[in-house]
């Protein structure tokens, strides 16, 4: 008796490993949100690894995400019956579907007993992102692959000195809700949230500098809000490393090891991936540009758009930094000085970053993004006077304004991948 009891803990944890297995199999046979068309394929999980990201690209899986038994069998060495009776478990619990045979999905010809083919249910629960900026809010809620089904943004007026931290996080809540209604779903449907934050923020979720208004404004227990409110498993993470995450799963970082993702709004913030991995530093501060304070040339962490804007008025001018550019773009002359000067400024910037990490590339993300191409060009002129060969690839991201949002519906997913024996889906 002593002996089965004894045995008993071992056979459910060799239960639990059967089932993670074939779990993370059929997720990744699901695949991934597409990214941009033309974009490169390949690279790692941007935190920990392949095993930890959400979707991990295709897998080897049909278009409609479906396995047979030998297929599951090949990828996780268990034995056939072993893998169905795993598959009837996971359907049982709602990650898993049984599609039709392949004979009854219109296969012209099938050999013998068709095999039984599974699939993950993707709307087995959905996640929802946040970007929570100072000047827009913005969500967006996805099923477990990571596509969207509904968004909702808003233009705030935060101010870290007069702002109420209570406005803010009822701000916060009501975008995510206004996200889920867009996407028809209620808020008993959500599995994981995540929001990006833009702070450093550690492995708790928590900012651990003190003494800095600015960010303990921003990060004001948004995880705690969000379980207490709502009843949601949260996580915050940095906003620059959510971007990071989005651009490792969907856009440029796909085809290398080693990228940075520079945000490049109102204030500078990166986002570092070194050999698959993201890097946060023993407080979650690897990233944080307060150093640029000391660069000459630079002088401060204010961003792209901050610094259009000055430049633009410093001349007499006036305009939107999206306008700037694209002045610049079609040749204007004031725009074109005012974007010199922000090139000369900001290539300093990817020159200061890419001798601290040696990355292959370097991605400029955010609202100005698609009309960086001025900004860009410049750059890639003038690196050479500040980096010998072989200097990183600099790029414009193509995921657009929403590329926090997108990277925290990333990390909200992978959430929900780590933690899928232990939650309920929606039957």
């Amino acid at each position: 008796m002593s002996g089965e009891r004894a045995g008993a803990p071992a056979v459910r944890r060799l239960r639990e490993e059967n089932l993670r297995a074939v779990l993370e199999r059929a997720w990744d046979a699901a695949g991934h949100a597409a990214p941009p068309a033309g974009d490169g394929a390949g690279g790692g999980a941007a935190d920990g690894g392949a095993g930890g990201g959400a979707g991990g690209g295709a897998g080897g899986g049909r278009g409609d995400g479906a396995l047979t038994g030998s297929d599951l069998m090949a990828a996780t060495g268990l034995s056939r019956a072993t893998v169905h009776d795993v598959c009837e478990e996971l359907i049982e619990r709602g990650w898993l579907r049984e599609l039709d045979d392949a004979r009854a999905s219109g296969a012209a010809y099938v050999k013998g007993r068709p095999a039984r083919r599974y699939a993950l249910r993707a709307r087995a629960g959905v996640v929802v992102g946040v970007d929570a900026g100072v000047g827009r809010l913005s969500a967006a809620v996805a099923d477990l692959r990571g596509t969207a089904l509904g968004r909702a943004s808003v233009r705030v007026d935060h101010d870290h000195e007069r702002t109420p931290v209570a406005q803010r996080l009822e701000a916060l809540e009501r975008t995510a809700l206004a996200a889920l209604d867009d996407a028809g779903a209620g808020a008993g449907e959500v599995l994981a949230a995540a929001v990006g934050v833009p702070a450093p923020v550690g492995a708790d979720g928590r900012t651990a500098f003190r003494g800095n208004a600015y960010w303990e404004f921003t990060n004001p227990g948004i995880s705690a809000h969000l379980q207490r409110r709502l009843g949601w498993r949260a996580v915050t993470d940095n906003d620059a490393n959510l971007a990071a995450l989005a651009e490792e799963h969907r856009g440029h970082g796909r085809a290398v090891r080693h990228h940075v993702t520079l945000l490049t709004g109102e204030r500078f913030g990166a986002g570092i991936v070194a050999d698959g991995r993201l890097l946060r530093g023993a407080h979650g501060g690897a990233g944080e540009m307060r150093y640029l304070d000391l660069v000459s040339g630079v002088g401060s962490a204010d961003g792209v758009a901050r610094t259009l804007r000055e430049l633009t008025g410093a001349r007499g001018g006036e305009g939107a930094p999206e306008q700037v550019l694209a002045a610049a773009a079609a040749g204007d002359r004031a725009a074109l000085g005012a974007v010199r000067a922000a090139g000369r400024r900001l290539t300093r910037v990817v020159a200061t970053l890419a001798s601290l990490v040696d990355t292959e590339r370097v991605v400029l993300a955010g609202a100005l993004a698609a009309s960086a191409g001025p900004l860009v060009e410049q750059v890639r002129r003038e690196l050479p006077r500040f980096l010998e060969e072989p200097r990183p690839e600099v790029l414009a991201s193509r995921l657009g304004a929403d590329v926090v949002v997108l990277g925290a519906v990333d990390r909200a997913v992978r959430e929900v991948r780590e933690r899928a024996l232990e939650l309920h889906p929606l039957p």
